[in-house]
């Protein structure tokens, strides 16, 4: 019975230690208030040296998809989604829904390759919308898509490869894949799917 109790009793010692070194230990530091911790910013101080070189390379961004998708097959059904490469301004007609500035605005294109940007579809009739940019746009022969707007001081153009999403034949969608462009907004507008609402 001695026996029992005394191994009783050091199990308990043997746990009370092992419970009082778990919670001696220091909880991980919470970022203060007001700090944004960032993981990509702040690895060097989670797995140490070995990320330098990796965090002094340059950005690189992934290749641009140049083939479709799903690729449009000469016979297309009504309910079939299906994409292609624009190659041409006539592939980009239309009025599309886009967001300009982070607020939803419309987008004009047009064969001629000018485009209009708008408070309302209707207004993208005009040549210019007071407080929206209007510009030209053309394709080269890579099937790159270069859009300009002239006003900017500097990154007056940028180079997108566009995807055109179709559903039964007609155009629905369009993604602009960016190529290269310096404008930060323009990127940011561009980079969300532009929705067709009108001729």
């Amino acid at each position: 019975m001695k026996k029992c109790s005394l191994v009783a009793i050091l199990l308990i010692i043997a746990l009370g230690l092992s419970f009082g070194l778990v919670f001696a230990q220091g909880a991980p530091p919470e970022p203060s208030a007001g700090t944004d911790f960032d993981y990509n910013r702040d690895r060097l101080q989670y797995e140490g040296q070995s990320v330098i070189s990796e965090l002094s390379a340059p950005a690189v961004l992934p290749p641009v998809p140049v083939e479709p998708l799903m690729p449009c097959p000469a016979e297309v059904t009504a309910a079939m989604v299906c994409d292609r490469i624009a190659t041409t301004a006539e592939d980009m007609v239309g009025v599309w829904s886009v967001y300009f500035n982070a607020e939803p605005a419309f987008l004009r294109f047009n064969a001629d390759g000018t485009w209009v940007t708008g408070d309302t579809a209707e207004s993208t009739s005009a040549a210019s919308v007071e407080g929206y940019p209007a510009g030209t746009s053309s394709f080269d022969q890579d099937g790159l898509w270069t859009t300009v707007y002239t006003p900017l001081p500097e990154c007056q153009s940028g180079r997108y490869l566009v995807h055109v999403i179709l559903v039964g034949g007609q155009p629905v969608a369009l993604n602009l894949a960016l190529i290269e462009d310096c404008f930060p907004p323009r990127q940011s507008d561009y980079g969300y799917t532009l929705l067709r609402v009108g001729e």
